[in-house]
């Protein structure tokens, strides 16, 4: 087996690992960041899979429990961020791949980005992806926010080049002039 091939076993087993988890403990989720660009626009390679999850305080210690003895994660840190709404992270155990986990924000755009989510079907079960507008939009605020990254962009150039047809430009358009990322979003054509 070649190193690739063995990276995307790793990834194929975390990612069907933490959507276990968390529909088990009755968590939605939505993957998200370099890990959903994979679904929608070119594969490429990605440190971590980031996940954005929408969780309730009766649910955060069924979660964690279920999760403990395969993975490190730090219990304190992690209801904190929960409580905080901040990220945290998990390190599975038997791959050492790394999952951040982002508790939904409740504003406006972080609400109808995650109300957005479409269920696709992954080697065989179903899991809850980004839609394709809101990666795009996602992408480009965290362009924006890191000075104008050159990987955000190429990101969002396959994706849109790849759902062209697809994508609804009327949300997407209306987000971006909402979210104030025009000139980002310009850099795509």
């Amino acid at each position: 087996m070649s190193e690739i091939d063995n990276e995307k076993n790793i990834f194929i087993e975390t990612l069907e690992w933490i959507c276990g988890k968390l529909e088990s403990a009755n968590v939605p989720y939505m993957i998200t960041g370099g890990a959903a660009v994979g679904f929608w626009g070119h594969i490429r390679t990605t440190m971590d899979i980031d996940i954005l999850i929408q969780i309730q305080s009766k649910q955060i210690v069924p979660l964690l429990s279920s999760i403990k003895g395969e993975a490190y994660i730090s219990t304190e840190k992690a209801q904190k961020a929960i409580l905080d709404k901040s990220m945290f992270n998990i390190i599975l155990n038997k791959t050492c791949f790394k999952i951040d986990l982002i508790p939904l924000k409740e504003d406006s755009y972080e609400i109808q980005k995650f109300n957005n989510r479409v269920k696709i079907n992954f080697q065989g079960k179903e899991i809850y992806v980004i839609s394709p507008e809101d990666l795009i939009i996602s992408k480009l605020l965290w362009s924006k926010s890191a000075g104008g990254s050159e990987r955000q962009i190429k990101d969002c150039e396959s994706i849109y080049r790849l759902n062209s047809e697809n994508l609804d430009l009327y949300y997407l358009k209306r987000w971006v002039k909402t979210l104030g990322i025009e000139k980002e979003f310009n850099k795509l054509f």
